[in-house]
Parts: C-alpha cells; structure tokens; sequence
C-alpha cells in the first residue's frame, strides 16, 4: 500500500476541485435559550443515522448545484420551480446548494443580503417540493488571485510570492502560502484573525437560515486544501493536516452555535480524503455529519488526459479505490460517532463510475449527492455529465441527460419507522430488496403498529407497475404509486421488503 501511495501521489497533485443587491453590517446576537426552544430542529442524529424530528432514519438521494460565475447565484442561471417539480418527480430529496463567501460578504462585515435572499428563495422553491437544502460554503483553489474561488479577496495573504508561469497552482509556492496563511489563522483586517471572520460570516448565514425548515445542514467548507502539509498527506494512513482541521472546526464550530443551537454542521476532510487519503478529525459538537467525497483518481486522471480510464494502479482498481475511500470515511464516522453523507461524486464522464459508486453508497447504507444537476463554471472535470443540459430551459425530455438519470433516479428508503440492516437494487433485474428492524435508531424502544418505511420506486425502472413483497409487515399504498409505503405488524421486530416489476 506505501509504494502505491506515492503513485496515488501524483495523480492527486492532479486534482482539481469538481466538483447585486444590498448591503448590512454584521452586528448580531447569539440565539437566547427561549429561540433555540422554539426552533425545533428538523433533523437530528442517532447512532450513526440522519434521523427527522420524530425519530425516522432519512436518506437523502440528490445532486450539488453551484453557479460558479457571478453573480453566482441559481436564479440567475435558469433554476426554478419547474426544476424542484422535476427532481422531486424522479425521487431525488436534498441538494447540496453552494453558494460563495466572496459573494455574501465582499467587504468585511458589509454582507450583500440581496445575494442571500436569491440564496433563500432558491431554498424555498425547491422546499416546496419537498427537497432539502445543505447549504454549502463552496470554494475551489481559494480565490482568483490563486485560480480558484470562494473566498473574499480580502482573506488573500500571499506575503507577496510570485506567481510562476506554467506550473500548475498545486504546484505554486503562492497557492500554498494563501492556504498555510489561512491555517495559521492570521491576523487579518480589523484586527480580526481569519478564523474570527470566517465564523463570523457562518454566524450571520445561520442567523438567517436557522428557524428555515428546508434546510439539512450547514456544509461548513467545500474540499479544505492542506498547503504545504500536502505532501505529508499523499497515503492513506497518517495526515498532519487533519490536526489542523481538528483545531479549526474546533475553534469555529462553537462560536457558530451560539448563533444556531439545532442544525447539524456538516464537517469534510482535506481534498485528499475524497481520493482515499488519510482521514482523522477530532469534532466535539454532538449535532455534526461528515459530508466525503469519493472519485477514483485512475478516473480523475483519464478524463484530465482526454484518455479512457486505467483500469489499476499496481493492485488496486478503481472498486478498490473507491471503497477504500467508503472504508475511511465510515470509519472517521464511526470513531466520531455521527453519521456520513456522500456529498460529492460522479464528476466523471464514465457512467458505470457513477453507478458504481451509487451501490456502493447503497452497501454502506449512505446517502447521496451527485455532482452535478447543471455545469457552469471551468471547475468541472472534463466530461463531467451534469442532469440538466441547460438550466435555463425546462427540464423536459430534449434537455435531460436520460442516461445519467436512469442511472441515479433508483429505488431507496428515504424513510424508515426504524432501523435499516441492508437495502440493494440490482438495475440489471430491477429487483429491490430491504430489511429494517423496528427499533428506533435512538434506541427508545420500537415503532408503535402504524410507524411507516417510505421507499421511493421510479417508475423509470418500472414502466409497467411493480409488486411488493413484505414479511413483518404490510403494503399500505395503492398498487404503483410512486412511493411504496410499508407498515410493521403489530410485535414484529424486523421487517424485509422485495419490489420486482410487473412484466
């Protein structure tokens, strides 16, 4: 494994990331204990699940979207009603919604509340449906100073190191610098370390997103980079860097609570960590979910190259890539004891990659969201297939990329009155197969007869209708509907489910 770790090396220097209105000052206050009570929290966490106010295990099926030009926000690209009807048509339930620090708050202290209330409209229209929001601090590269963006201008401190043509930004002294400046917290303008800033411009968005009943989740930062540690980080055992991390959403995370007492923080790994790189943080506020990432670098590296994809470095395939990322990620998860979201994957031109990884989510009993619904911007890896061929139009058959939605539009438990022990869908027979017991996640005790499983059945996958077989308990929805709802007889303890189409 160490001496493919220095191959893995290389190809991870190659990583890309895939991924107007008025002003106010920032003057706030904490949330008083009687706020905190009324703002009951849509979404808790229990023994490793994502769990609703009642107790239920939710997984989310979904996609990012992020307009990554200005003035970056989703109205201004075309998203609208038609498109939250549409995902909530073909079964998908969250989106990871980025949005830009640069453009919230292009001064320090000064936030552009008309760029924020485009972000929380977008939120409601899609809420209407149904369709959760994980808003999300999206960065790649930091900042155009440094090729990237994200960032406010005014958190760039380069100590004034020349940018070196033709040599790739990983490789530039000035990007690191920027970075390893960030991560030493330095003081920065106003006399306010970055961290301060940063925490602060997180207390001002969960302000105003805090009593939104849409919102999932704050994704505090998109695919942190390491800086100078990046070298130290290329295998998958050890990584400074994630004691870093540790101490900076341990010095961040507190001060954005006091703002907002119920919504789970969304935390992510380095960079690395989506290629299956170390991963080791230290999170001490109960209410967290780790949001990874996971791309095959053979993959990465064949769409970069205009190439078809390797399929192994020495032993190791793209499966064995993939699930190495899965195996590091439950496991940071599990020792934190919070739950895990794939938040990012499939910004490769091969689709048997995506839905490679999707079962893979499927075995790790994980939710998902797919980059990407729409591409704008040059972040994208080559290739990279979005859903929607251009946002500004409907989202109707002649704009719909079919093949990928055949792919991701799949059958899952978006809600169960218990516990999952396993689900699978095999698009080769399209037979789907489930089984949950009845003890809450939280473990007080069973569903009482008449807790109800949600599983989304598309009919994309069952053209001419399905049948459902359960043991443990009962098919209380009409025959086909596109949600097949079952219910625990009375004194069971486990339930299991197998859907199959009607030919």
């Amino acid at each position: 494994m160490m001496k493919i770790s220095i191959f893995l090396g290389v190809l991870l220097s190659l990583m890309v990331s895939a991924c107007g209105g008025s002003t106010s000052s920032s003057k706030l206050t904490p949330s008083s204990s009687s706020e905190a009570a009324a703002a009951k929290a849509s979404f808790n966490q229990a023994n490793g699940w994502v769990t609703d106010a009642d107790g239920h295990v939710i997984i989310f099926h979904g996609f990012n979207m992020v307009a990554k030009e200005t003035p970056y926000t989703l109205e201004s690209v075309g998203f609208d009603d038609d498109d939250g009807a549409f995902l909530a048509e073909h079964g998908f339930n969250a989106i990871r919604l980025g949005f830009m620090w640069k453009a919230a708050e292009p001064e320090p202290d000064q936030f552009n509340e008309g760029y924020l209330n485009s972000i929380e409209r977008t939120v409601n229209a899609l809420g209407k449906h149904k369709v959760l929001t994980l808003l999300d601090f999206h960065q790649d590269a930091y900042n155009e100073a440094v090729e990237g963006q994200g960032f406010p201008d005014w958190t760039v401190y380069d100590d004034g190191i020349p940018w070196l043509p033709l040599i790739p930004k990983e490789a530039q002294l000035v990007y690191q610098r920027v970075w390893d400046n960030f991560w030493a917290n330095k003081q920065g303008v106003n006399n306010t370390r970055l961290w301060d800033h940063f925490a602060n411009f997180w207390q001002h968005i969960a302000t105003r997103f805090r009593n939104n009943p849409n919102i999932l989740g704050y994704d505090l930062m998109n695919e942190p980079w390491p800086g100078l540690q990046t070298p130290l980080c290329l295998n998958p055992l050890v990584c400074p860097h994630n004691d870093t991390l540790s101490k900076f959403y341990g010095d961040v995370i507190p001060k954005i609570r006091q703002y907002d007492a119920n919504t789970p923080f969304y935390y992510e790994g380095s960079l690395l960590a989506g290629g299956g790189m170390a991963l080791d943080i230290d999170i001490k506020d109960p209410n967290t979910v780790l949001s990874f990432h996971n791309y095959c670098l053979l993959t990465v590296v064949g769409a970069i190259a205009g190439i078809p994809t390797p399929k192994f470095v020495g032993d190791l395939t793209c499966p064995e890539l993939e699930k190495l990322t899965f195996d590091n990620s439950i496991t940071q998860a599990q020792t934190q004891g919070h739950p895990a979201v794939l938040t990012e994957f499939g910004s490769v031109p091969d689709l048997d990659a995506v839905e490679r990884v999707a079962k893979q989510a499927d075995d790790y009993k994980v939710g998902w969201m797919h980059w990407t619904y729409f591409n704008t911007g040059t972040t994208n890896f080559p290739g990279t297939p979005s859903l929607v061929l251009d946002p500004s139009k409907a989202p109707t058959t002649d704009n719909i990329n079919t093949e990928l939605l055949k792919v991701l539009s799949r059958p899952y438990p978006q809600k169960t009155a218990g516990t999952p022990v396993k689900w699978d869908f095999d698009s080769d027979s399209k037979v789907f197969d489930m089984s949950y017991t009845t003890l809450r996640a939280d473990g007080a005790g069973s569903f009482a007869k008449g807790g109800e499983t949600t599983i989304f059945v598309p009919k994309l996958h069952y053209p001419n209708g399905y049948k459902v077989s359960v043991t443990g308990g009962n098919l209380i929805s009409e025959a086909n509907a596109p949600y097949a709802v079952i219910t625990a007889n009375n004194g069971a303890s486990q339930v299991a489910v197998k859907i199959e189409p009607r030919l």
